[in-house]
């Protein structure tokens, strides 16, 4: 059964976070100018908030990616694990590449407990303002996970 509306639910907010969270790496698609798939694998790191659940990662910015993401841009995160726990996010995705989201997110893996949190200096730079890295924005229209899903109205 599917819910919609304009807000995840908090239970099933909580259960896709504890999911994913476990699992920690997901498989994330675009798609081409064509309309194919192309997945590669992230670390996103689901937070909710006022304004409903969102999804961080750092990534690179290769020119692949940013073209499909200019063209279409929305993506699948997919989780999944050996005892076929699932946790599913189709989102929205933005580059937030502001100084102070660069801040936050660099700080919130830093704090996260491992395996989700990490040093991020493992990503090549000193600090936040590191080039070759960019903030990934996750704005989920639809999740699923244990047999309930949720997409906005």
């Amino acid at each position: 059964m599917v819910v919609e509306s304009s807000r995840v639910p908090a239970e099933l907010a909580e259960a896709f976070v504890r999911v994913a969270h476990r699992i920690v790496w997901c498989t994330l698609v675009t798609v081409d100018r064509r309309g194919r798939p192309r997945s590669r694998v992230v670390h996103p790191i689901w937070v909710p908030g006022p304004g409903g659940l969102t999804g961080w990662l750092f990534t690179r910015p290769t020119p692949l990616k940013l073209a499909h993401l200019a063209a279409t841009p929305y993506v699948s995160c997919s989780y999944w694990d050996p005892q076929h726990e699932v946790a599913v996010a189709e989102c929205r995705a933005e580059f937030a590449d502001d100084e102070e989201t660069r801040r936050y997110l660099w700080d919130l893996f830093a704090s996260a407990p491992e395996p989700l949190g990490f040093d991020p200096k493992i990503l090549g730079g000193d600090d936040h303002r590191d080039p070759k890295i960019t903030v990934l924005k996750l704005t989920p229209w639809r999740i699923s996970t244990g047999g309930q899903a949720w997409r906005a109205a």
